[in-house]
C-alpha cells in the first residue's frame, strides 16, 4: 500500500510541475497515472474476490445474484474513474452524463436481484 501511494504522490508532483510546461503532457501522464494505479491494485482486488468465493461457498448463497453485485460495483468504480478523468479535461458536464448512464446501468443490472428478495420475502410470508 506504501508503494501506491508514493507513485501517487510522484505522479501527482509530476502532474503539477508539468500542467505549467505542457499541459497536453500533463493530461496524458494524468491518464496513464491512473491505469497504473489501478493494475498496482489488482492485487488487493484478487484477496477481496478470494475472500468473497470462500464466503459464498461455505454460506451457500446464490452464486448468480453475486456475481451481478460484483459487476454492479465495477461499473460503479469504473463509471467513477472515467467520470473523474473527463472531469479532468475539463468536461464537467459529460463526466456528469457518464455518471446518470452509469446509475441507469446499474438499476438495469440489479432488476435479477431485487426479483430474488421480493421472491425471498413473498415465500416467508406464504
Amino acid at each position: 500500500m506504501l508503494k501506491i501511494i508514493l507513485i501517487t504522490l510522484v505522479f501527482a508532483i509530476l502532474i503539477v510541475f508539468l500542467r505549467n510546461i505542457k499541459s497536453d503532457l500533463a493530461v496524458l501522464i494524468e491518464i496513464m497515472s491512473g491505469i497504473i494505479l489501478i493494475i498496482l491494485s489488482i492485487d488487493y482486488l484478487k484477496d477481496t474476490f478470494n475472500f468473497f468465493n470462500e464466503l459464498i461457498s461455505v454460506s451457500g448463497l446464490d452464486i448468480d445474484n453475486f456475481k451481478i453485485i460484483l459487476k454492479i460495483v465495477a461499473i460503479a468504480y469504473l463509471v467513477e474513474f472515467g467520470a473523474g478523468t473527463i472531469e479532468d479535461f475539463g468536461l464537467k458536464g459529460l463526466a456528469n452524463k457518464l455518471v446518470v448512464i452509469g446509475k441507469f446501468i446499474i438499476l438495469g443490472l440489479s432488476l435479477p436481484v431485487i426479483y430474488s428478495v421480493f421472491n425471498m420475502f413473498y415465500g416467508l410470508l406464504k
